[in-house]
């Protein structure tokens, strides 16, 4: 009940940006309050929270309130985000199978209109056509596994009952496309590249998660039949990763590249997820957190660079250090974190994901080494190509103070939270 009157205060003061910042604000100082306070809050028979569905409440509360801050379109695009964060927050809230499942598809419905509606070109139709059809149809699999249930289960009685279903690719496809699975990734670099910057930040910093997040809630359900499986699903994943990483170093497009680094990021949190160890978990839970604040503070730089420049091919503006020296820093700042430089969380995530897999097989360090270089090959070329050399760009002009207080503010939790990595423990 604490937590569904501010819910209900949030979606009346929707008309006001200030009040709804501060909301948000209030909100995401009661749940770090409560963070550690009790193992698990049942609000009704419908609604629950436990550690890891609190960490993506703050996620998605967090990257709202940066998108809130950051954009230049909210008078067209705030009903959007706003029914998105009431949306996630539902859906990482719920207890029953079948609540889950439909909201877990009703977020797409604010998405598809936000990539729709408020993006650039005309292919943002394409992008859409795309997204509706990679996750609506692999998540009806999800449903008739669902009905297959006389009555749906909630999650507990699913952890408690050790019941195990047969047919595991029902349950995980939906979760395979969203995250995206290689194989399954071509609507993700569409996507982003269409979407405005809410769009790309929001796909980046949350949307993506739920694949995990609903991996991780079916696990205990399908733990005896993925296990056969889990070579083939990380197989895939890794070979994936180290193929997106390659075609990152080709790109043009900075939307893309960032995209694709996205699809290279989730193929290592899959490959954690399916070894079903705590480690294995818990690294992925760290990567889905750092991945979604340092991706989400990428695109908005990308969407600072396009506003100056307007264009998004590399080649375009080099030299950025004269032309642009402010973004400069943090274009360094937030590329190192995405190669998981220390002393971001990025760091930790890869460790714990790298010990899983190692204890899982050993032999897994291999392609690990090859992503690893790979990242930071496309990484560093993309920083040296847009700082450096001469630039025929005039000097870029005043930028808004509340951008680089949005970049500072993605990258606080990056640096600060490694020193205290339990507040992400469950």
């Amino acid at each position: 009940m604490k937590l569904v009157i501010p819910l209900l205060t949030m979606s009346f003061l929707m008309f006001n940006y200030s009040n709804f910042l501060i909301i948000m604000c209030v909100l995401t100082m009661f749940l770090l309050t409560k963070f550690h306070s009790f193992q698990m809050i049942i609000f009704n028979k419908f609604m629950f929270t436990d550690y890891i569905s609190l960490i993506m409440i703050m996620l998605s509360i967090i990257s709202v309130m940066m998108i809130i801050i950051s954009s230049s379109t909210l008078n067209y695009s705030f009903l959007l985000i706003t029914s998105i964060l009431l949306t996630l927050i539902l859906t990482f809230s719920s207890l029953n199978m079948f609540s889950f499942y439909m909201l877990f598809e009703i977020v797409l419905i604010p998405t598809l209109l936000l990539i729709t509606k408020i993006g650039y070109q005309p292919e943002r139709l394409q992008a859409g056509i795309y997204l509706m059809i990679y996750t609506i149809i692999a998540s009806l699999p999800l449903l008739l596994g669902i009905l297959y249930f006389k009555s749906t289960p909630n999650f507990i009685f699913i952890t408690s009952t050790c019941e195990q279903i047969k047919i595991t690719i029902i349950f995980i496809l939906a979760f395979l496309v969203k995250m995206p699975m290689f194989l399954f990734h071509l609507w993700l670099p569409k996507a982003h590249v269409e979407a405005p910057v809410e769009g790309s930040m929001i796909l980046a910093a949350v949307l993506l998660k739920l694949g995990g997040y609903g991996l991780i809630r079916f696990s205990p359900l399908l733990y005896s039949k993925l296990i056969p499986l889990n070579f083939w699903i990380s197989s895939i994943s890794l070979i994936g990763a180290i193929m997106t990483s390659m075609n990152c170093i080709r790109q043009k497009d900075l939307k893309s590249l960032i995209a694709y680094s996205s699809v290279a990021h989730m193929g290592l949190v899959l490959a954690s997820i399916t070894t079903l160890n705590y480690i294995g978990v818990y690294g992925a839970i760290l990567m889905m957190v750092a991945h979604g604040l340092s991706s989400s503070a990428l695109f908005l730089m990308v969407n600072m660079i396009y506003t100056k420049h307007h264009t998004r091919n590399i080649i375009s503006f080099k030299g950025l250090w004269s032309s642009f020296p402010n973004i400069t820093f943090w274009w360094f700042i937030f590329i190192a974190a995405n190669i998981s430089a220390p002393p971001s969380i990025n760091l930790a995530g890869e460790i714990f994901i790298l010990v899983s897999l190692i204890n899982w097989n050993y032999f897994i360090l291999i392609p690990f080494i090859f992503i690893s270089i790979m990242t930071s090959i496309f990484s560093i070329s993309l920083f040296l190509n847009t700082t450096h050399n001469q630039s025929n760009s005039k000097f870029a002009m005043y930028s808004h103070n509340k951008l680089y207080l949005c970049l500072f503010l993605h990258l606080f939790p990056l640096i600060l939270v490694i020193t205290k990595l339990e507040l992400i423990m469950f």
